[in-house]
């Protein structure tokens, strides 16, 4: 193995714990809310075993993002998944029922959600973001279709 083999395995393992710490800060977080803060009966969402599969789906499938070159990518991820394991925490412990905290407005017309539902669309978000970016900024290997390829334009 040489030298810059090493260094990009680094680089990588260093996006990969960035993902992994920021995600389980954030889910963590997420229940401290959750527990210190009462929801009323009718802002626990229920959720299917369909949703809990798809979720664990999600966790194992966003920590190859961390091989993505971009550090942003990999706190993005970690938000989002932040946010799933915190719902996915909670529903393993209720029955599969999500509780909502915070509640916008009143009981026949509110809005109830956590701050795992706020991570997830936050991560969500800005994990696209980035990733745009990232591409942007690698335009010139995306492959040669039919003659045409991305390209910056070179100012004169």
């Amino acid at each position: 193995m040489t030298s810059t083999t090493s260094t990009a395995d680094t680089v990588w393992l260093e996006r990969l714990l960035l993902l992994l710490v920021t995600a389980v800060t954030l889910a963590l977080l997420d229940q401290a809310v959750k527990h210190s803060f009462s929801a009323p009966a009718w802002t626990l969402h229920q959720r299917s075993g369909l949703w809990f599969a798809g979720c664990c789906l999600i966790l194992v499938a966003a920590p190859p993002l961390a091989r993505v070159p971009s550090r942003t990518v990999a706190l993005a991820a970690g938000i989002f998944c932040g946010g799933v394991l915190g719902n996915l925490l909670s529903a393993s412990q209720d029955a599969l029922q999500v509780p909502n905290p915070i509640v916008i407005g009143h009981a026949s017309e509110a809005v109830a959600f956590n701050v795992a539902d706020l991570f997830i669309i936050g991560g969500n978000v800005l994990l696209m973001a980035a990733l745009m970016v990232v591409l942007i900024r690698n335009r010139d290997r995306l492959p040669v279709r039919g003659g045409l390829q991305l390209r910056r334009r070179r100012v004169k």
